[in-house]
């Protein structure tokens, strides 16, 4: 074996290697985008239920969208989200989405907060 035999092998190593990196390259492009396909299939409710997950759940609750999305994308879901779905789904893998609620008194055309009505009493 002399110089140019171990030239020409680290050659053909370098080139493989350049190959491989660009296939890897070309496979992450020709992958969808799972997480947008599963914000395209949110009603504008479930979109928001989704937000209020995100803002508890960050980085899980993008999981669960990139998860959801392939399931979209592979036909296995169809019909779109909306906030109960959205709410159930996060509540059934132990993930509950905590909403802020408000018991409103209603009088004639006036709303108030219970909190109001109790402090007038």
């Amino acid at each position: 074996m002399g110089e140019g035999s171990d030239l020409e092998i680290i050659k053909k190593r370098m080139l493989l290697e350049m190959q491989r990196k660009m296939l890897e390259k070309e496979l992450k492009k020709a992958e969808p985008d799972y997480y947008s396909i599963f914000l395209k299939y949110l009603t504008d409710d479930g979109r928001i239920m989704f937000e209020k997950a995100v803002e508890q759940y960050s980085d899980t609750a993008k999981k669960i969208g990139e998860k959801l999305g392939k399931l979209f994308y592979s036909g296995r879901l169809r019909e779109k989200l909306n906030a109960e779905a959205v709410y159930w789904i996060f509540y059934e893998i132990g993930l509950p989405i905590r909403l802020e609620t408000k018991i409103v008194y209603k009088k004639g055309r006036e709303y108030k907060s219970i909190s109001d009505v109790l402090k007038e009493e």
